[in-house]
């Protein structure tokens, strides 16, 4: 790349306009994010998790269950 591409560029990726939008964006962005952002981060770790196995899952809630029935 010559300079005068490497400084139109610049000059492009520094716009006024496209840093309002970078701002406006990363604002809505954060605004979005809520109280229950939290909760929906976890919420998908969980699946991440437990979707793979989800037999193995559902074969160790059961065992759990039988063990918690005959303990009582």
């Amino acid at each position: 790349m010559t300079t005068a591409t490497l400084s139109s560029t610049a000059r492009r990726l520094t716009n006024h306009d496209s840093v309002s939008d970078l701002c406006r964006h990363l604002r809505q962005c954060d605004q979005d994010r809520g109280r229950w952002f939290g909760a929906a981060m976890l919420a998908e770790e969980i699946h991440r998790l437990v979707a793979p196995r989800f037999a193995t899952t559902v074969a160790m809630a059961a065992i759990v269950l039988m063990a918690a029935c005959a303990w009582l």
